[in-house]
């Protein structure tokens, strides 16, 4: 059942893509995936290693959760089996032993790439020293991932043609001389995820040719880490994202490294960009600064900068931009400002990158317009959730080369029939998804010609008849695209729905007859649904098929039905945490009620004649009094009958009165021996109330603390007794 599993799993991962020739015994997962005749012996039996089938006759063995070094071993046999050759083996979650790695230059002789990840267990990997004898000239590609390293494993030395090298998400905590060894040929090196926060000097001296480096993922980059990335002076890409102890640009490693072409500084704790910070990176090309700290950015902050095309500085906390941040990026082709608090643009503040800049995001700020910034020649804009409520004709009057705009999730409420009269030859793609439109303007899709996808789902739209004109126009784009004029496609169309009239809600817009489009009336529109008319003889069919409704007799007394026209008590509430038996509660008869005089007169008489002595007793025990003297006795029920309360088998109003005499005089005798018992034990308090004082003290018993308080401070001062 676990290999089953494990199969369905593995299918739902790869997904269908196009089949290969499988290898015998070895099955092809594509090639399972769309065999419908497999049995479940065959399945029972199945590795849980499968062979994909690579050019040149190379395969690649997948060993997926529960599989084992067994399955492995058969794969390979089979490959060769096959007269194939093993060139990629990825292995997850796989159980190794105590022998920890196998030997893979007797399983694969030719291997190219050996991806390992997610380790079962929390003991490291046990990779022996010949685990890679045999591969050491064809390997190329090692990763290790989560598999609980301390150290990086001394059998990689032998590794000297390695390419691309990741131990991501091991314990690795120094960096050692011998860790790289033989690593002359390594152009990637991924590091991140460990614990590294330290590294011996020239440990990255003998990675001569290493271009990308990825060591962020919460390592800490103190001095000696950083001069050790300072010796890679080929190094292009580095990756820093959330490493710690990172609370400035490091200038001094740019100083050692001004080769980079692409730095990634997001998630770490920058607060502030100053002036000249990055001028020694003439090289790079793309700096990544989201989400970090910065609320503020000083005027030639990127000076310098005179290569780079992409810009993030997304996820921070700036308010304001200053007209000259900008300045010295000569050759910037996109900038984004998402998910920061700036809720003004100054006119000068893209003035140094409106020739070159392409790309603008700003969503999430709380802006609510654009002034003139002089971007004519910007081809996306991205202002989704932000606070616009509008769009007219000046909001992207300087944009006249606009192909994309995203400006869904806002609270547009209202589109200018000229709100893009600017960009009708330009604009290919437009989303207006989650804003608060009731309606569409009826030349929109007339006006933007080249329109290839719109977005207008999730509005509350009012579908009357000026909204068939929208519906005509897509009809009319639909069929150009079938005939092979046009490109135009509608997203999320079964949520681009009615919100109005009642009616029509949440049908789609697309699927609607446009003769049912009427003009709409708010002062006719209701949820209720209209009154059914039918024929006279369908409405007698159906009382003919009707239930009979049967009313059982009630009686009071004997002879009458005065039960229907009395006062219907409140149903007890069902409590389901005394009985699940539905059936009885609720054929268990139900008593109904006399007229309220009937059953109070003879208590009001009993009230009176209380003696005046034991008013007092009355006020002393009143929940009593009332239990005895209001409370209803409920009728009994004898069969069908319901017996009238003057019944000899009820308590009437003349036993009522000696038992309530009785109970309260029981009550004043108990109250009576309270109180004389009360005022004995407080004379004898008051009698030893000096001798308390001087003995009073603090006892310590078993490391507690126990302190007597006295009932009555005054008595400190007064002599003993009862006052």
């Amino acid at each position: 059942m676990r290999q089953v599993v494990a199969v369905l799993i593995a299918v739902a991962v790869l997904g269908p893509t196009a089949q290969a020739v499988g290898v015998p015994n070895c099955p092809d997962l594509e090639v399972l995936e769309s065999d419908s005749e497999v049995s479940a012996e065959t399945l029972r039996n199945l590795l849980l290693c499968f062979c994909k089938s690579l050019d040149k006759g190379k395969v690649a063995i997948s060993c997926y959760f529960g599989s084992n070094l067994d399955h492995l071993k058969r794969s390979t046999d089979a490959v060769k089996n096959a007269s194939l050759t093993t060139s990629h083996i990825s292995i997850q979650h796989m159980e190794f032993g105590s022998e920890g790695l196998p030997k893979f230059g007797i399983l694969a002789p030719s291997l190219e790439s050996l991806d390992i990840r997610e380790c079962p267990g929390r003991e490291p990997l046990k990779i022996p020293n010949d685990a890679f004898v045999g591969v050491e000239q064809t390997l190329r590609n090692l990763t290790i991932h989560a598999c609980n390293l301390p150290t990086i494993p001394e059998p990689l030395n032998t590794l000297e043609n390695l390419d691309t090298l990741a131990l991501p998400n091991n314990k690795l905590e120094t960096l050692y001389v011998e860790s790289f060894k033989n690593k002359k040929q390594l152009s990637y090196l991924d590091l991140s995820g460990n614990f590294i926060n330290g590294a011996e000097s020239e440990a990255f001296t003998p990675l001569t040719s290493l271009e990308s480096l990825v060591i962020g993922e919460h390592n800490f980059m103190n001095e000696s880490v950083l001069e050790e990335i300072g010796r890679l002076k080929a190094l292009k890409f580095l990756d820093l994202t959330r490493a710690d102890g990172i609370f400035e640009p490091p200038m001094s490693l740019f100083d050692d490294i001004p080769q980079l072409e692409s730095l990634k500084l997001s998630g770490c704790s920058i607060a502030s960009l100053e002036p000249g910070q990055f001028a020694v990176l003439k090289k790079l090309q793309e700096l990544d600064l989201r989400v970090n700290l910065i609320e503020n950015i000083t005027a030639y902050a990127f000076d310098g900068l005179e290569n780079l095309h992409r810009l993030s500085l997304a996820g921070n906390y700036i308010a304001k931009l200053e007209p000259e941040v900008f300045f010295g990026l000569s050759k910037i082709n996109e900038i984004d400002l998402g998910w920061n608090e700036i809720k003004n643009v100054p006119e000068t503040a893209f003035k140094p990158v409106v020739e070159t800049l392409k790309i603008l995001k700003m969503r999430h700020n709380p802006i609510s317009s654009l002034p003139s910034t002089g971007l004519t020649k910007l081809e996306q804009l991205t202002l989704m959730e932000c606070d616009f409520t509008e769009i007219d004709g000046n909001l992207l009057k300087d944009f006249p080369n606009l192909q994309e705009l995203d400006i869904g999730l806002c609270k547009i409420s209202k589109i200018s029939e000229d709100a893009f009269e600017v960009q009708k030859d330009t604009l290919k793609k437009l989303d207006l998804r989650r804003n608060q439109l009731k309606t569409i303007p009826k030349d929109l899709l007339k006006n933007l010609a080249k329109l290839e996808s719109l977005d207008v789902s999730k509005n509350p739209y009012l579908c009357d008849a000026e909204l068939s004109n929208f519906i005509f126009a897509v009809e009319d784009r639909h069929h150009a695209v079938e005939q092979g004029t046009s490109n135009f496609t509608v997203l999320s169309s079964n949520e681009t729905v009615c919100d109005r009239p009642y009616s029509m809600r949440d049908q789609p817009l697309l699927a609607l007859d446009t003769n049912d489009l009427q003009p709409y009336d708010e002062s006719i529109d209701t949820t209720t649904v209209a009154p059914k008319t039918e024929s006279k003889a369908e409405a007698e069919a159906e009382v003919e098929s009707a239930t009979p409704l049967k009313i059982p007799d009630l009686f009071i007394g004997s002879e009458t039905n005065e039960t229907l026209f009395k006062e219907e008590p409140r149903r007890n509430v069902y409590d389901l945490s005394k009985t699940d038996d539905t059936k009885s509660v609720y054929n268990e008869k139900s008593w109904r009620r006399e007229p309220v005089a009937k059953w109070e007169e003879p208590r009001r008489d009993l009230l009176a004649s209380i003696p005046i002595g034991l008013e007092p007793i009355l006020f002393c025990s009143p929940h009593i009094v009332f239990v005895f003297l209001f409370r209803q006795v409920p009728p009994k029920m004898d069969g069908n009958m319901i017996k009238e309360p003057n019944s000899p088998m009820y308590l009437t109003g003349s036993y009522a009165l000696p038992i309530t005499i009785g109970v309260i005089a029981i009550i004043s005798i108990i109250i009576i021996v309270a109180v004389v018992l009360f005022l004995k034990k407080n004379r004898k308090i008051g009698a030893d109330d000096v001798k308390k004082e001087e003995s009073k003290s603090a006892k310590i018993e078993d490391g507690m603390v126990e302190i007597e308080l006295d009932s009555n401070p005054a008595s400190h001062n007064t002599s003993a007794g009862p006052r």
